[in-house]
């Protein structure tokens, strides 16, 4: 199952967030980070949203204070996703140490949580949890190789086009998800859609997290009552 993890992990997902990873070394690079801070900010914050906003905040010379406040809280919305990944692979039945999980919570990309959540009704725990460590091990080197290439590939391609990169990763997220089982998941991504359509020209890019609120909210009553 490790070499299963590796496999699935070496082909669309791996290459989709190493190219993330690749928008996110220029935008680095730009706000004046060295080849050091980039590769450690992937390796330590391991959070698209976290890494963005550090970039952000050090370009205009904000305290380390301020910029480990909002880094936080960018990532702390990634806390219940490892809460229902930490369900998704059963991992109070191994009673792992606490530096254990702390390694093994801490590779839990949105994308590896996405892929467990699509092989779940696949495989049993047993091989769940082995996928999920060749599959997140692996994600994870795409990414600091990705980030490696993004810092120097800068120079030769034009950042307009590097930039696009970014959103990849999302993209995939996006058809997997659609493509789910779960029909909470679908409805949930179909509300969002639609809704942050409706909210953007009167919330900005708020509407993206009011539709998320509005979009899941919805969906779960939906889905409750689809069951009853």
């Amino acid at each position: 199952m490790y070499l299963k993890g590796i496999y699935d992990a070496s082909n669309v997902p791996g290459f989709a967030l190493g190219s993330t990873m690749m928008g996110f070394s220029i935008i680095a690079k730009e706000a004046g980070f060295n080849f050091w801070m980039v590769m450690l900010t992937t390796a330590t914050v391991w959070g698209m949203p976290g890494q963005v906003a550090f970039a952000g905040l050090y370009a205009v010379g904000a305290s380390l204070f301020l910029i480990f406040i909002a880094v936080t809280l960018a990532n702390m919305r990634m806390m219940l996703m490892v809460i229902s990944g930490a369900n998704i692979l059963n991992i109070k039945k191994y009673k792992l140490s606490l530096f254990r999980q702390v390694i093994i919570f801490h590779l839990m990309a949105i994308t590896s949580w996405a892929q467990i959540g699509h092989m779940k009704d696949k495989l049993i725990d047993d091989d769940l949890i082995k996928y999920y460590t060749g599959f997140s091990v692996s994600i994870f080197m795409f990414g600091m190789t990705g980030t490696l290439i993004g810092f120097y590939i800068g120079d030769i391609i034009s950042n307009e086009i590097l930039g696009i990169l970014i959103f990849i990763t999302p993209l995939y997220i996006l058809l997997l998800v659609v493509n789910s089982k779960e029909t909470f998941n679908k409805i949930s991504v179909y509300l969002g859609g639609l809704l942050v359509i409706i909210f953007y020209p009167i919330a900005g890019t708020w509407s993206i997290l009011i539709s998320g609120i509005f979009g899941g909210s919805i969906a779960l009553l939906l889905t409750y009552k689809l069951k009853k």
